[in-house]
């Protein structure tokens, strides 16, 4: 994405965030997208923006079963750490119930249900990072974590993103240790 032609669509608001549309390729249609420019930066969009807008509109439809896998992961991961109120039939587990409740049986299932709601591209960092936000099927927020044109991990929205800098599965190995 050309840095000029970024500039000319974001709408800068007073707080200093960025706002524009943009169509995503990898999801065919078009998208909110919000920057964050650097602490104490002044709201101009950056040739690293820039560059980051291009790397998600970069990926290709093979990231969404990245992204499938991720938003799989995060409904497992908290109908193990949660209880939503579901009542556990005879012979089963209590994830077992959650996902039968909720009506998931797959990744793919975990994208039907979850729902896409911006883009986040984050200035300031080492690496370009973005966040693909979604409500997810269990009514959490999340932000699947681009780096540098990959997508590396998902996280809680607000996360920090400097954790992902040397350790690009921060999120996931602090999930694994909780399920532990």
């Amino acid at each position: 994405m050309d840095q000029r032609r970024l500039a000319a669509l974001v709408r800068w608001e007073d707080i200093g965030l960025g706002q524009f549309e943009l169509h995503v390729p990898m999801f065919d249609r078009p998208v909110d997208f919000v920057l964050f420019p650097a602490d104490g930066a002044e709201s101009v969009v950056t040739e690293a923006m820039a560059r980051t807008v291009e790397d998600v509109l970069r990926l290709e439809a093979a990231a969404l079963a990245i992204i499938e896998s991720l938003l799989w992961e995060e409904c497992l991961f908290s109908f193990q750490v949660a209880d939503y109120g579901v009542d556990v039939e005879p012979g089963e587990t209590s994830l077992q119930a959650h996902l039968r409740e909720f009506g998931v049986a797959s990744p793919q299932d975990a994208w039907r249900k979850a729902r896409l709601t911006e883009i986040h591209i984050s200035d300031g960092h080492a690496a370009r990072f973005a966040q693909i936000k979604f409500d997810t099927v269990a009514n959490n927020l999340i932000g699947v974590i681009v780096k540098d044109g990959r997508i590396v991990d998902y996280d809680d929205d607000g996360t920090h993103l400097g954790w992902f800098e040397g350790d690009e599965r921060h999120a996931h190995k602090r999930r694994q240790k909780t399920l532990k």
